[in-house]
């Protein structure tokens, strides 16, 4: 039996440690020679010591106090004591202290049950508190990635909509910053960035990158959230920026900071901004669009036979994820990954297309960013791509790059982006081909290894280079 002088401190200790519920219910079953069980408003247990189940009499003892006849209820016979107590208010958790009378027997002391109460009571508080703010913290983290994935894909009005219910208001100019740090830094550096532009950007902990930070600042003529991470970017902290770019163009300000992230990667400085080069997209005109529209209309107007299936829309929204992401797509879509692969399988299937091919995932990538509305007469991607304006693209997306490089470049591409068959190829080793990829990525200031890539633009590239 515990001494009146160590009791409440031992018990102090107990309470205050991580679980301390938990802990505090087996210090009072082991000091009180009881069974001791701590049970919720549904009755069943959350903490019992032993494990055993209560006996009848506490199970009735329980709820009395549980269905809000009494705060506490006691009853006594020749073998046993029960006493029930409600911890915090009603419907509250119920501590049950069973004792068995035998030799020796000191019923437990109404001071030590009344102080234990009340420190499970202020730990189930704290406890419920601290839950709360988690589930706060997590509907906001949601929240966020939810209009930052409606951005991706085009719809301004419902990212304001759901914006709406947040700080900051989006607005109509910004610039995109990736930031790659140490998982458990993400929190740490989005509070400076916070700090740095007065509250006024939106940060988001990236859904496929758990390294990443992904900001969309406001455009500013002295950008104080640029200032803040060249002066926070280092070894271990490496931060890629986009050009300014409306909030429509969020997507492609994304891919900008992530191309511009590689550089900084591998690069000698820890901060990149990206380099412009000229869209594909934006030199295809009405050709493309009309091209794109041809490529995309089974999926755009395919309607499920369940209504519990995806859509259209879904279909075409996990198609681009998962063109940039691959597996990754799972988790910025918030499904399963199986659930990922059956709909990329029906997507195909829709398409009546092989997804496997890199050549074809590069043409779907393209149709993706020039697809819209209308009705057009079909377009051959051989006549879109021909003009002089793609092949000039393409001669200047090329330039930067030796022969060499080229060789692996074809020799990865037509492996479909996977290194093993690369290096066969090329007779050198995976390490080789990444490392020359990677060589790649400096020179032409654009992420190929991973997603979203360039590599689909480089195929193109390639096609338009070699055929000319």
């Amino acid at each position: 039996m515990p001494t009146p002088g160590n009791d409440l401190r031992a018990m102090h200790q107990e309470v205050s440690r991580p679980d301390g519920l938990r802990l505090l219910v087996r210090w009072l079953a082991h000091g009180l020679d009881a069974s001791v069980a701590l049970l919720d408003a549904s009755g069943s247990a959350l903490h019992a010591f032993p494990a055993a189940p209560p006996s009848h009499d506490a199970r009735d003892e329980a709820a009395r106090v549980l269905s809000g006849q009494s705060r506490s209820a006691t009853a006594e016979t020749p073998e046993h004591v029960v006493r029930a107590l409600l911890v915090d208010e009603h419907p509250g958790p119920v501590l049950v202290v069973e004792q068995v009378k035998g030799a020796g027997f000191v019923a437990a002391p109404n001071e030590l049950i009344a102080d234990a109460v009340r420190l499970l009571r202020l730990r189930w508080r704290l406890d419920r508190a601290e839950k709360r703010l988690r589930d706060v913290e997590l509907a906001e983290t949601l929240a966020r990635e939810a209009v930052l994935h409606l951005l991706m894909i085009g719809d301004l009005g419902a990212a304001r909509r759901v914006a709406g219910a947040l700080r900051p208001e989006l607005t109509d100019l910004l610039r995109v910053y990736v930031i790659e740090c140490a998982v458990n830094a993400r929190t740490e550096i989005a509070a400076l960035c916070d700090a740095a532009c007065l509250g006024r950007a939106w940060i988001i902990h990236c859904p496929v990158y758990t390294r990443h930070l992904i900001l969309l600042a406001p455009a500013a003529r002295n950008d104080p959230v640029e200032s803040a991470l060249r002066a926070v970017a280092r070894e271990d902290i490496r931060v890629g920026a986009s050009d300014v770019v409306d909030l429509r163009g969020t997507g492609t300000g994304y891919e900008q900071a992530f191309h511009a992230l590689a550089v900084a990667r591998h690069g000698e400085e820890p901060f990149a901004e990206f380099s412009a080069r000229t869209e594909l997209a934006a030199l295809l005109g009405h050709a493309g669009r009309a091209w794109a529209r041809q490529v995309l209309r089974p999926l755009a107007d395919f309607v499920p036979e369940r209504p519990q299936d995806p859509d259209s829309h879904e279909l075409l929204a996990t198609l681009r994820s998962w063109l940039d992401f691959h597996g990754g797509a799972a988790r910025q879509l918030k499904i399963h990954r199986n659930t990922l692969a059956a709909r990329v399988r029906h997507v195909g299937s829709v398409l009546g297309l092989d997804l496997d091919p890199l050549d074809t995932r590069a043409e779907l990538h393209l149709a993706l960013r020039l697809h819209a509305p209308g009705s057009d007469s079909a377009a051959d991607l051989a006549d879109v791509l021909g003009t002089s304006a793609v092949r000039h693209w393409a001669a200047k997306v090329i330039d930067p790059l030796p022969e060499s490089l080229l060789d692996t470049l074809r020799a990865w591409s037509a492996a479909d982006a996977r290194l093993e068959g690369a290096a066969s190829a090329l007779g050198v080793s995976v390490t080789g081909v990444r490392k020359r990829l990677i060589r790649i990525e400096q020179l032409l200031g654009r992420s190929l290894l991973s997603g979203p890539s360039a590599r689909y633009d480089l195929v193109l590239a390639l096609r338009v280079h070699d055929a000319t």
